[in-house]
């Protein structure tokens, strides 16, 4: 068809249809969620947004009383679904579709030339672009490797991080058409949007403006004055609106809290993983962010900065790594794969103008040098290689249906009691119970610890092992709780506590029991 046709538009059609392809084969056999169960991240994250469908406050995580540090999504999604917990869970599914479609069609309309009549930016350009940073920014081996697929890590598993990749090339084409402080208070404002979608990705892109800055300066100090005023503005609007969320993320979350876990692993071959483990793709992508720059536009420029600045904060983990605080690795290691990859598809368009007037005569018009480029592609394309089967384990264990007991008793929970009521019990069935619930608890599995852990956790002891009614309810009171999930796993943490001994408190009556009393069961009990 581009063949025929002979327009830049039936080859993005393609690279979208190739996204909607490797979401398909990989959800079409799916019994359950993709990854709800084999990753923690995934039911965190489908709790965060569950509570808040139930009309809880976006604010707080699946810990009662504990500050979220990534509300907007939970927003997002609630409103999506009319804030309804039940459309969630169908609408959810969907999600990594919109993201794996949008961010290819966001690269191609937010890197729009500022000049129609300039030689750099074609359509043509923009379709490979698009292209290579979508399909080829992971790599067959990429499974048996320390991040695993960027692809299927990025839309598959974390939708809500991918929506920063959606939003980042959109914001790349608005700041490079600053021409007035409308401009610039417009970018800022997309800038302070991604985040609050990621707070992470705002990051990267305003270390990549600082190198925007640099190289304007290194390039002519005397134009770098507005290239300096259009950072600064921008990150300080950025900064000043988005300064409520940033005091949200020191407060609730422990970022800065040092942890062994929080350094690199012994002999990890941190610089290779980043740059010549890539093979082919980052020296294609070096070559496009030599070619970006070299066109001497702003959006050229502007783009070669966040190739550098992503690999400057690539860099500084060396040196977090040093004292334990090298946080959200992979988080770094995807975005700079799409980095690249995008920056190869650059590269391939320039090589393929320079090298087949010489070679091959016939490839002059750009729907053939297109289609040359696509097909040498195909090979190295995710839909080529992509067998979730064997290099995905997050979707050999999302090919049984949950298990009935669990799926009975969070369906009564979400069916059946007041959205505020919060729950107590074992942290992993509390986990479950937000995701699929959609009730917070007053610990869960997965979150950060609260400063009141220890009233907490002897809030739990109390539930489960005294008698004392009253001493209960009023321990009780401060969170709110009205439910108390019994499953084998708080029993054991509670010895020598047995289900029949629960049946016997006048304080807790049972409203709903699924599974077996001898072996595996759900048993939900209502304070009163």
């Amino acid at each position: 068809m581009l063949l025929i046709w002979r327009r830049p538009q039936w080859l993005l059609a393609g690279v979208l249809a190739a996204q909607a392809y490797a979401w398909g084969v990989t959800n079409y056999p799916l019994q359950r969620l993709y990854a709800l169960g084999p990753s923690r991240d995934r039911i965190a994250n489908l709790g965060l947004v569950q509570v808040v469908a139930a009309g809880g406050s976006p604010l707080q995580t699946t810990q009662v009383g504990q500050l979220h540090f990534e509300p907007f999504w939970g927003v997002l999604v609630a409103a999506l679904s009319g804030w309804d917990p039940e459309r969630v869970l169908r609408l959810y599914p969907v999600l990594p579709l919109v993201m794996a479609v949008g961010f290819p069609l966001a690269l191609y309309l937010g890197l729009r030339p500022l000049d129609k009549n300039a030689d750099g930016w074609s359509a043509w350009e923009r379709v490979l672009v698009a292209g290579f940073a979508a399909l080829l920014s992971s790599s067959a081996l990429d499974y048996a490797g320390a991040y695993r697929v960027p692809w299927a890590r990025s839309f598959l598993l974390k939708p809500n991080h991918a929506l920063g990749l959606v939003i980042f090339p959109l914001f790349l084409g608005l700041f490079a058409r600053i021409r007035s402080w409308r401009g610039r208070l417009v970018a800022g404002l997309v800038l302070h949007l991604l985040g609050w979608v990621f707070i992470l990705h705002m990051a990267y892109v305003g270390c990549g403006l600082l190198f925007f800055a640099l190289l304007s300066w290194l390039e002519d100090r005397g134009k770098a004055q507005r290239d300096l005023l259009d950072v600064t503005a921008v990150l300080a609007i950025n900064l000043l609106v988005v300064s409520p969320y940033l005091v949200m993320l020191l407060v609730g979350y422990p970022f800065l809290v040092r942890h062994p876990n929080y350094a690199l692993p012994a002999g990890s071959p941190h610089l290779l993983e980043g740059t010549l483990a890539a093979g082919g793709l980052f020296w294609l992508g070096g070559w496009g962010a030599v070619v970006a720059y070299r066109r001497g536009d702003r959006l050229g420029r502007l783009w070669t900065a966040q190739v550098l600045g992503g690999f400057a904060v690539w860099l500084a983990y060396l040196g977090l790594g040093a004292i334990h605080l090298a946080r959200e690795r992979d988080e770094i290691f995807y975005w700079l794969r799409f980095l690249i990859a995008a920056s190869a598809g650059i590269g391939a368009w320039d090589l393929v103008k320079r090298v087949t007037p010489l070679t091959t005569p016939r490839l002059v018009a750009p729907a053939q040098r297109a289609a040359a480029v696509a097909l040498v592609a195909v090979p190295f394309s995710l839909p080529y290689w992509w067998d979730p089967a064997r290099m995905d384990p997050n979707f050999a264990g999302s090919l049984t249906p949950l298990p009935e007991t669990l799926r009975a008793s969070m369906e009564f929970l979400r069916r059946e009691t007041d959205p505020q009521a919060v729950l107590a019990g074992d942290p992993i069935l509390t986990r479950w119970a937000a995701a699929l619930g959609a009730r917070r608890a007053v610990i869960a599995d997965g979150m950060n610890a609260t400063k009141d852990w220890e009233q907490r956790g002897r809030l739990m002891d109390l539930l489960v092992s005294s008698e004392d009614g009253a001493a209960v309810r009023a321990a009780a009171a401060p969170y709110r709780v009205r439910y108390l999930l019994v499953d084998p796993a708080l029993l054991a943490r509670h010895p020598p506590v047995t289900l029949a001994d629960l049946e016997r408190r006048p304080h807790l009556r049972r409203v709903h029991f699924s599974g077996d009393p001898e072996g595996d069961f759900v048993a939900i009990y209502r304070l009163d």
